[in-house]
């Protein structure tokens, strides 16, 4: 008997991990325990735990005139990610499946659904505490022992509630760190996971998109401009003298202009346009449907804004600088608008920099 209960235990537990990894896959599009969640984002994990628990409960396990199975662990879990909101939310499910689904309303059915909420509200509010992980883990599990243990000896009594006690004990003690551990490994991959996909498309110095982006929107663009015969113009930006930056005042201070000139090409160009930095101190303004004309307008007032714009180093001087600034369009140039925009970018340099110029006519 003991065999067969340890076995449908096992199953019981299985069902957490599979919806821990299925949360990982599908529910959860990010796994964050710092995060801060919106009401029905917290609804949400609230409703997801609810719905883990009461499978739970459905292959429940019989054990010397008691049930046993893993549903606390679905409130725990549900408190980590949501909070008090989502833990009230799962116990609430819980109570009145407890209450009416599973041999009507009687004194065991009462107690152990007053005690789902008596767990519910106790991990809702250790994880909304600035405790470690692992201590939200560790004192969430004591209370879901200690309260399903009174429910025990209340309805069954001293001796025939040890034997249960003694093995919920056991299995909720193991289930919860063999779960915690599954989180905490899972929260992690998926975090390093969405660091890496980020990485690969962002600038994380300059807040902007990277030149894998760009190349893969500029080509994009480039086809649709071409399907609908439209206008695609691109500003290539240099910073002016950029290498004087750090060697005199060093590197540090050459990534705080980087950055401030991030947010300054933000704030000049359309809102739709795509910023991003190609690479060291060259930028580049993906401009959609934006004509030569507009194009040589948008890129003078990048220059004049960055011209009066005062940069401020780390330790708080003041610096002045200029970018040089080519401009293409398509399909004004039948050539690839990058090489020709590079080309202008060269002649603003030859001619002086702290210039807008254009191969082009139109």
């Amino acid at each position: 008997m003991v065999l067969r209960t340890l076995q449908d235990l096992i199953a019981n537990f299985a069902i957490v991990t599979a919806y821990l990894f299925l949360a990982n896959q599908v529910i959860y599009k990010k796994w964050n325990l710092d995060a801060s969640l919106s009401l029905m984002t917290k609804l949400h994990i609230g409703l997801t735990n609810g719905v883990l628990g009461i499978v739970l409960m459905v292959f429940t396990v019989e054990f010397n005139g008691t049930i046993l199975d893993f549903r606390q662990l679905a409130l725990v879990i549900s408190a980590l990610f949501g909070g008090l909101l989502s833990s009230l939310v799962t116990g609430l499910i819980l109570f009145f499946v407890r209450l009416f689904a599973f041999g009507g309303i009687n004194q065991t059915s009462i107690a152990a659904a007053f005690i789902i909420l008596g767990i519910a509200a106790a991990s809702g509010f250790i994880c909304r505490s600035s405790l470690s992980y692992w201590k939200k883990w560790t004192y969430s599990i004591v209370i879901c022992n200690l309260l399903t243990i009174f429910v025990f000896y209340f309805n069954l009594g001293y001796r025939q509630a040890a034997h249960p006690a003694l093995l919920y004990i056991i299995m909720m003690s193991l289930g919860g760190i063999f779960a915690a551990q599954l989180m905490h490994f899972l929260v992690k991959a998926k975090t390093q996971l969405q660091w890496m996909e980020q990485a690969a498309t962002f600038d994380f110095l300059t807040e902007l998109n990277n030149h894998r982006t760009f190349d893969t929107t500029f080509n994009a663009s480039m086809q649709k401009a071409r399907e609908k015969n439209e206008a695609l113009s691109l500003l290539l930006i240099d910073i002016d003298h950029f290498k004087k930056v750090n060697d005199t005042y060093g590197h540090p201070n050459g990534d705080t202009v980087l950055k401030q000139l991030g947010r300054l090409l933000k704030d000049a160009a359309r809102s739709f346009d795509i910023v991003s930095r190609n690479g060291g101190e060259e930028f580049s303004v993906l401009l959609y449907d934006c004509p030569h004309k507009h194009a040589i307008i948008i890129g003078e007032r990048i220059r004049s804004s960055v011209q009066q714009h005062t940069f401020v180093l780390n330790g708080g001087q003041p610096l002045q600088m200029t970018v040089s600034v080519g401009v293409a369009t398509y399909p004004d140039t039948k050539e690839n608008i990058i090489e020709e925009a590079d080309k202008a970018l060269y002649q603003a340099k030859m001619n002086g920099r702290n210039l807008v110029c254009s191969n082009q006519f139109g």
